[in-house]
């Protein structure tokens, strides 16, 4: 996500160093529905110009930790459901405090968010990308305990978004997806994709894929991440993937 740029570091790995990051959108298959991912780094949103852009998804920060809630979550969500983009929540995983209060503490704040319900929603997000200095085999307890409460709250299970290396060096490399739809971060051309998908979704592929974090899209200011849906083989429905 952006609120990390260390993310960067791995996304791609050396493919990364060798083509610089996609600054603009990469070859892809026609079906893809196209989205963008935001937090408070990108300010106010005009959700209606990004809506007229062709953006079918947005997935907007909530939360942190047990402490920190992403100040436009509110309004995100609101201005998407307003022109129809299909709102999605995540959270930025802190793997070094408790897994079930970070559950509780993000699902409260999504389902108050979005009116009192879970409803419409994109299954939530689980942002895995730093380890607080915890070892694999912690952060992958704590990813199980977390996607568990969510589950419970819910009744979907967590998407997770994470990247190849670090699925591999911080998570430990688990062949188990834990039934959470894979949303991939990986700044590279779509035909590289499936070398970078963790081998715990080898089997079918991301369902959301990042693929830079240097879009430009009507209505947000600066910077922002693009991602596509898949919208085939294995995920031919976004709807499928909503809370209902």
């Amino acid at each position: 996500m952006v609120t990390r740029r260390r993310i960067l570091r791995w996304l791609a790995g050396p493919q990364l160093l060798l083509l610089g990051g996609f600054l603009t959108v990469p070859e892809v298959e026609a079906a893809h529905l196209a989205g963008i991912d935001v937090s408070h780094y990108q300010g106010g949103i005009n959700w209606s110009s990004v809506h007229s852009a062709g953006t079918t998804f947005a997935i907007t920060k909530a939360t942190e930790g047990t402490g920190y809630t992403d100040p436009y979550v509110y309004q995100n969500i609101a201005g998407m459901k307003q022109v129809g983009i299909i709102p999605g929540a995540y959270h930025f995983a802190r793997p070094g405090t408790d897994p079930v209060a970070q559950a509780n503490y993000f699902t409260s704040v999504v389902y108050n968010a979005n009116g009192g319900s879970f409803s419409g929603l994109l299954q939530l997000v689980l942002d895995l990308e730093t380890t607080d200095g915890q070892t694999p085999a912690h952060v992958f307890a704590w990813t199980q305990a977390f996607v568990a409460r969510v589950l419970a709250v819910t009744g979907r299970p967590c998407i997770i978004y994470t990247g190849f290396y670090f699925w591999r060096d911080n998570v430990g490399n688990p062949n188990n997806n834990l039934n959470c739809p894979l949303w991939l971060a990986a700044y590279v051309s779509e035909a590289q994709t499936a070398a970078l998908t963790p081998q715990a979704w080898s089997g079918v592929g991301w369902a959301f894929w990042q693929y830079t974090s240097s879009g430009a899209v009507p209505g947000v200011a600066g910077n922002v991440d693009r991602d596509y849906f898949r919208n085939s083989g294995s995920y031919p429905n976004i709807n499928n993937l909503r809370i209902p």
